[in-house]
């Protein structure tokens, strides 16, 4: 079974950053979260600290996320979806990777609209998990 794990960043002020995909296959330019698919041997929490810091340059620790869902229920093909949320103490410098075309930090009700339009079913588990 695919497991993909992500990360909700919400900085200081309250606003949530949300990523833009680059051209993706599937999901084109769809709104997106930082993280990615499990490796071999990973735990979710291992991918998405790792996954983080590969699309955003920014060092998550393990004590500073809390997990807000995990399973397979948003998933039409059985993909496990793990969601984690970190309360930041300062906004940081998003360096994106290739993976992503452009980013923003958003109130909670535009992140929710967008999360909730996208193409990918985990961006709408997102925004049920998080309303």
């Amino acid at each position: 079974m695919k497991k993909v794990a992500k990360l909700v960043m919400i900085d200081p002020d309250g606003k949530y950053l949300l990523m833009y995909r680059s051209d993706h296959p599937t999901f084109g330019t769809d709104p997106d979260l930082p993280g990615g698919t499990l490796e071999d041997g990973e735990t979710v929490l291992n991918t998405m600290i790792r996954e983080v810091k590969e699309e955003t340059g920014v060092d998550i620790h393990a004590d500073s996320v809390r997990m807000v869902y995990s399973g397979a229920d948003y998933s039409s093909h059985g993909t496990h979806y793990a969601l984690f949320v970190s309360n930041l103490n300062s906004r940081p410098t998003i360096n994106m990777s290739w993976e992503h075309s452009g980013f923003e930090w958003l109130n909670s009700d535009d992140f929710l609209k967008k999360a909730m339009a996208a193409k990918d079913t985990y961006m709408r588990m997102v925004a049920d998990v998080l309303k």
